[in-house]
């Protein structure tokens, strides 16, 4: 069947756009723009978000940096614990774990304890290589330390190689009620040259424990354009993963970045899809997870709709952060461990310090472990709005800006208004009566990012259909 003659794309226009260097915004602005910072900046951002928005609850992302095998596709923040550190790997995790005690102890004295702590994410890394013990040090210090809600969102992100029956039991009796797990792809010749080898069985096996065990939500991680992959491949891998019915769906566009993830370099790049079979991968995806009763969220997720992301849709409470899509609107996100990033909420954003070593040694000194980070302008709250509403609502609303800011939409988007006309007369973008301008389908979703680039203040103005070298990550 040929897809793209039937949802009407036109591939001359698609060429033009697509496999441009830009940025996909799960910040803005991004971390390339941001500047050293110490730890006095990350409690003066704290403080000011208390001061204005006392009554503001707030989100924790925990990052374990550990895992037991590199897969090549990866580019997270992560040490692989035995080739490192051979027999003595469990060393290293006791020694972060301690540290990681104690910045949640330091935290525990500037958080205001007013303030709800309603969502909690461990991220990786794979949180799951932790000792169970230590799983349960962490959790039971952040009881201790922080006002939990009771119906507060507590999700891990678990590697399916390394998530025992044992394991569901005692995150469940923690209060885990969500859990995120990295599929990527089902077809043994991707697996085996990515380096992440999980048959289909085996990830079935551990859905059945975690259902068993009462598990609330179960989010899926799939990757489409890495090598190897083919678009009859990728819809068997969607269709075996609709099988086993996981609540939301992540479908990640593969990041091809060898020049800044060294482990990306032993791909074989002769079997890379092109970007009109990647583009077949992203409609494929998107016709066979919405016939199965999933919503489309976004840029990249899907929910089913009963599921919190697909509420958070509905109501206008989507939060787009380095975690993908979340129901965390409205919260601010304050980030523990290395490399970790906190959200400030119309304030600014900070990220700890990126290398172990150092990161270990400023906590060990008693220190915030912040690295960088950025002061948002009155000119970055208003793009970022904008950029908001792009990938989270798929429309740009100027009324809403208007309202929001006390501006005048065309006069201070002059420029962008013109690029605004020339990727609608390409078909990105519709143009509705009421002003609004809605992003089509699939086409503007595909190029969604040449979309937001064009409110990137950071970007070269003609990014939008150029591409801009100091990002990395290709588009379709």
């Amino acid at each position: 069947m040929n897809l793209l003659a039937q949802e009407e794309i036109n591939l001359e226009v698609f060429r033009r756009y697509a496999g441009l260097s830009l940025p996909r915004h799960v910040s803005y602005p991004m971390p390339t723009g941001w500047n050293p910072m110490i730890g006095d900046d990350f409690v003066k951002m704290l403080q000011t978000s208390q001061q204005r928005f006392p009554q503001r609850h707030w989100s924790l992302y925990l990052h374990i940096p550990f895992c037991e095998a590199l897969c090549k596709f990866c580019a997270c923040n992560r040490i692989i614990l035995p080739k490192k550190y051979g027999d003595t790997w469990q060393e290293p995790t006791r020694q972060y774990v301690d540290i990681l005690l104690a910045d949640l102890h330091r935290l525990a004295g500037v958080v205001n304890s007013g303030r709800q702590l309603r969502q909690i994410h461990w991220g990786g890394g794979s949180p799951t290589f932790l000792p169970l013990e230590q799983i349960e040090q962490i959790s039971n210090t952040i009881r201790q330390q922080f006002n939990l809600a009771d119906d507060a969102e507590i999700s891990m992100e678990i590697d399916p190689r390394h998530t025992s029956p044992e394991l569901l039991q005692l995150l469940r009796r923690l209060g885990f009620n969500r859990l995120s797990m990295g599929i990527q792809d089902f077809d043994a010749q991707a697996q085996e040259h990515v380096k992440r080898v999980q048959p289909f069985e085996m990830v079935r096996a551990v859905v059945q424990h975690a259902r068993s065990n009462g598990f609330d939500s179960i989010n899926f991680d799939l990757i489409y354009g890495m090598p190897y992959q083919t678009v009859e491949t990728i819809r068997n891998t969607v269709e075996l993963a609709i099988q086993l019915h996981p609540d939301r769906v992540a479908y990640y566009h593969y990041a091809q970045i060898p020049h800044k993830i060294a482990t990306q370099r032993g791909m074989d790049y002769t079997r890379l899809p092109t970007s009109e079979e990647k583009l077949q991968m992203f409609i494929v995806g998107h016709r066979l997870f919405t016939r199965a009763g999933y919503d489309f969220i976004g840029l990249d997720h899907f929910a089913r709709q009963s599921e919190g992301l697909a509420h958070a849709a509905e109501e206008g409470t989507l939060q787009r952060n380095f975690q993908g899509m979340t129901t965390g609107g409205g919260l601010d996100l304050i980030g523990v461990g290395v490399s970790a990033i906190s959200h400030f909420l119309e304030v600014g954003f900070t990220q700890n310090e990126k290398e172990v070593e150092k990161y270990q040694q400023m906590a060990g000194e008693k220190r915030w472990t912040v690295d960088r980070g950025k002061w948002f302008t009155p000119d970055d709250l208003i793009r970022q709005a904008v950029i908001h509403d792009i990938y989270c609502s798929a429309e740009i609303v100027p009324q809403r800006v208007e309202q929001r800011f006390g501006i005048n939409f065309d006069d201070y988007f002059a420029r962008e208004r013109s690029a605004l006309e020339v990727v609608a007369q390409d078909g990105l973008l519709l143009a509705e009566p009421d002003g609004r301008w809605l992003i089509t389908y699939p086409l503007g979703r595909v190029l969604m990012r040449n979309v937001a680039a064009i409110f990137d203040a950071y970007l070269d103005p003609e990014a939008y259909r150029q591409g801009d070298r100091d990002y990395f990550s290709a588009n379709a």
